[in-house]
């Protein structure tokens, strides 16, 4: 018997240790400090939040914050090779996941406990000129990024941060890359109640279709190379879409503190099923503009620049919006003057960024960069509510959307070595409201519907 009990003790640890030979696993990712002051205390650390109106004692006073939430590690698994296909998987982790306290920062106490969250999880097949990929990875919008100091930067107004369960084919022509997905259906969390999705089928379980994706991209070595994220990259343009269709599910809520000057009083809105679509378009473009034909970096520059168009764009991950549609062509219901049905209408915007960067050696370079985003289809003089009894016929959005999000960042960077990288920025970031309000309770005269924020922001990492 105990014969028996070695043996399969000897087992148990030898088939995994069997399983476990035929793959090659590697370590990766980075220790990042980040520390920032902003002059507005409610803006979201990754600048996800559009800056508060002027007026909001709440808001505008400063914050400093130190973390290393940002973090990260991940693990790449070199497997067997199956159909003429070299298989590979990739687990990736950070310590960013949402929790309580400003600023997606846990106030866990001095020990500043983070939550761990899953970020990358998949594994591919890999040919020569082809590629299949499963699980949850980067969606084509989330492809080019400005290189700046803050995590996912530019989210409002440029780069959607957008990782999605999928199954993504692509294919490989010469200087040509074409590929298409099937993925996971809205991404957005939206609160209770707040925009087309109810709180009850959020992340897309009321989706009609998976959401859908294509790109083309076209890459090719004009006149040489220039740094994207430290690695020389040719002139490259390309064109992404998406699509899926979901359901506005009926529910009864409370809308109120809307109108010139955010006053007026509440009234119950029953909203009825609707099939919504959201889609997005993006064409983004790398410009060596001082090339280098080897791998040294000093003296090259380079602009990325990236444009989009959409409606119901959060649903693809760009960050900033409270809710995503409007209500039109109000009606009484019932004869009840509190009562109205709305139709419900996904918010259009557009927008996108421009990043210029320059190397002064291979140590230290500078970038700087604009981005905007705006909305577009909306009459401000049908969103004044008036009187509750005659809002018939206005418009009116579901939470207090900016019209339009400006950005700005200049920044040094400093790499000594691979692994140490350390960057300076100053950032700004502008909001317009559509509408006029008195934050705060401040007196009826009182009234803005502009807000900025200063940041002024250090980082540190260590790759390994």
């Amino acid at each position: 018997m105990k014969k028996f009990l070695v043996f399969a003790v000897v087992l148990a640890l030898l088939v995994p240790s069997m399983a476990l030979g035929a793959a090659e696993f590697s370590l990766g990712g980075f220790i990042k400090l980040d520390a920032m002051w902003d002059s507005d205390s409610g803006v979201h650390k990754n600048n996800l939040r559009p800056p508060a109106r002027t007026n909001d004692p709440n808001r505008k006073h400063g914050r400093l914050l130190f973390t290393a939430q940002g973090s990260r590690f991940n693990f790449t698994i070199k497997g067997p090779k199956l159909w003429g296909a070299q298989v590979t998987g990739f687990l990736e982790m950070d310590f960013d996941s949402a929790e309580a306290g400003v600023g997606n920062v846990a106030f866990g106490g001095a020990s500043h406990a983070y939550t761990p969250r899953l970020r990358h999880a998949m594994f591919r097949f890999n040919w020569p000129t082809s590629e299949l990929l499963f699980g949850q990875y980067w969606s084509f919008f989330s492809e080019w990024w400005a290189e700046s100091a803050e995590d996912g930067p530019l989210m409002m107004t440029g780069t959607p941060t957008a990782r999605l369960a999928q199954i993504r084919f692509t294919q490989k022509f010469q200087d040509f890359t074409v590929a298409a997905m099937i993925g996971d259906p809205n991404q957005t969390t939206l609160g209770a109640n707040v925009g087309p999705y109810v709180a009850d089928i959020n992340n897309g379980r009321s989706a009609e279709t998976p959401q859908l994706q294509a790109k083309v991209n076209y890459s090719h070595d004009f006149w040489g190379k220039a740094a994207y994220y430290g690695k020389p990259t040719p002139f490259t343009i390309q064109f992404s879409g998406g699509w899926q269709r979901s359901v506005s599910r009926a529910s009864t809520f409370t809308v109120g503190q809307f109108g010139e000057n955010n006053y007026q009083a509440a009234a119950s809105i029953r909203v009825r099923n609707q099939y919504l679509n959201p889609w997005l378009a993006m064409g983004s473009l790398f410009i060596p503009v001082i090339p280098t034909h080897s791998a040294n970096l000093a003296g090259t520059a380079s602009i990325l620049t990236q444009w989009w168009i959409g409606q119901g764009v959060e649903t693809f991950g760009f960050a900033g919006v409270s809710g995503n549609n409007y209500r039109f062509n109000s009606q009484l219901r019932n004869g009840n003057a509190d009562v109205w049905n709305y139709d419900a209408e996904l918010l259009n915007k557009f927008g996108g960024f421009v990043e210029g960067q320059y190397y002064f050696n291979n140590q230290w370079f500078v970038n700087a960069l604009y981005g905007i985003s705006k909305t577009f289809n909306v009459n401000r003089a049908q969103w004044i509510q008036g009187l509750v009894a005659g809002r018939g016929g206005m418009e009116m959005g579901v939470a207090d959307n900016a019209s339009t999000i400006q950005q700005v960042n200049v920044t040094l960077w400093y790499r000594p070595i691979q692994a140490i990288k350390f960057g300076l920025q100053y950032g700004y970031s502008a909001a317009n409201y559509p509408q006029l309000s008195t934050s705060g309770g401040l007196n009826v005269a009182n009234t803005s519907n502009f807000g900025d924020n200063h940041r002024v922001e250090f980082v540190g990492f260590f790759y390994f």
